[in-house]
């Protein structure tokens, strides 16, 4: 940060062009994370065992459900 001061104007545009190159690929690595987290979420929470009544079953699957005993 400090040498900044002694570039040139030529030296600070390369320095804020190499920034903002940084910056863009640092944003797009943070976003892909952030659709990875949502994803892992997603299939964290199909995969986990949920308790859940008669009525909210027959809700899921759009009809009435009978339970036998094997």
């Amino acid at each position: 940060m400090s040498d900044l001061k002694h570039q040139t104007p030529f030296q600070l545009c390369d320095s804020k062009r190499h920034c903002e190159e940084r910056i863009r690929d640092l944003g797009s690595r943070l976003s892909g994370q952030r659709e990875r987290l949502k994803w892992i979420d997603h299939y964290l929470h199909m995969k986990t065992p949920q308790e859940l009544t008669i009525a909210q079953v027959e809700a899921r699957l759009g009809h009435r459900v009978i339970i036998r005993e094997p």
